[in-house]
């Protein structure tokens, strides 16, 4: 569990140095100009970002061509997908020093920043409906086995506290209950912002429930803290588990359309970048 926290914590830092130094050299690039977008460089940096968006186009022929099924795993396939996504533009912007000059480089600029745009957007819809950025397609049977393994692990604390449970199951019916129009998008947006204060608010109750039995009980000190973290960590499991089982319908319904708009997008930037080749060369 240390080694997992310090890994995260590792790419976090390194996530960030990456993208300090890249708006660093963005900066560089667009102010001191020291090269231009015709010259060896720039235009390399380009040829080689075109290339990379036109690539884009293989993860939907891989999925959709039978021939390619066994053209290694669809999540390698993805993960490449998305780093393609993301280093393509970045060289087309170093390629054009930050400077949209003609129509067709305007075209082809604005379309790209709408296909990363509604890539990082695909992203994070993509998580909520997945084990993990790379993983399998999760269920809604899967979710709901989740939430009732966590009421499961939460039982026995049930006994502490009763009004616990009546709290909890409160928030649960709040989060199935069937609504419609403005009431249901509402409660989709502010679910887990509600989750949050029910569970600091159980939390609370919980805690000065087991305080009070390790008190009466002589509870050691190593037990105490054992007890109350582990309690916290179910309250957290469950209330998000319901947070999950409640939303996975709509997520997967956004992914769906998302999905709808952004494989469009992406042959409208392949083909806007081919036009802009073309009237490079030509003029």
């Amino acid at each position: 569990m240390q080694t997992n926290s310090i890994t995260r914590s590792l790419s976090r830092i390194a996530l960030v140095a990456s993208i300090v130094t890249l708006v660093a050299l963005a900066w560089f690039v667009a102010t001191s100009r020291p090269y231009k977008s015709g010259s060896d460089l720039g235009y390399y940096m380009g040829l080689v970002g075109g290339l990379m968006m036109l690539s884009l186009l293989l993860y939907p022929l891989r999925k959709r061509v039978k021939f390619m099924n066994r053209a290694g795993k669809l999540s390698g396939w993805f993960s490449v997908h998305m780093v393609l996504g993301i280093v393509g533009p970045v060289l087309v912007l170093f390629h054009s020093t930050f400077k949209i000059g003609a129509a067709n480089s305007r075209i082809a600029y604005y379309v790209m920043v709408l296909v990363v745009i509604s890539g990082l957007v695909g992203r994070f819809v993509y998580r909520h409906i997945h084990h993990g950025l790379y993983g399998s397609r999760a269920t809604l049977a899967e979710a709901e086995q989740q939430m009732k393994q966590s009421a499961d692990n939460l039982s026995s604390v049930f006994s502490l506290v009763p009004a616990m449970g009546e709290k909890l199951a409160a928030f649960h019916a709040y989060a199935f209950a069937k609504l419609t129009g403005g009431a249901r998008i509402w409660r989709f947006m502010t679910l887990h912002q509600r989750a949050r204060g029910v569970a600091l608010e159980v939390q609370r109750e919980a805690m000065q429930a087991i305080k009070q039995t390790a008190k009466e009980q002589n509870w050691p000190e190593d037990k105490f803290l054992q007890q109350r973290q582990q309690v916290k960590a179910q309250i957290d499991e469950y209330i998000e588990a319901i947070c999950g089982a409640a939303m996975f319908a709509t997520w997967e319904r956004l992914f769906s359309l998302w999905h709808v708009i952004h494989v469009p997008f992406i042959f409208l930037l392949v083909f806007s970048g081919v036009l802009h080749v073309v009237a490079v060369h030509m003029y």
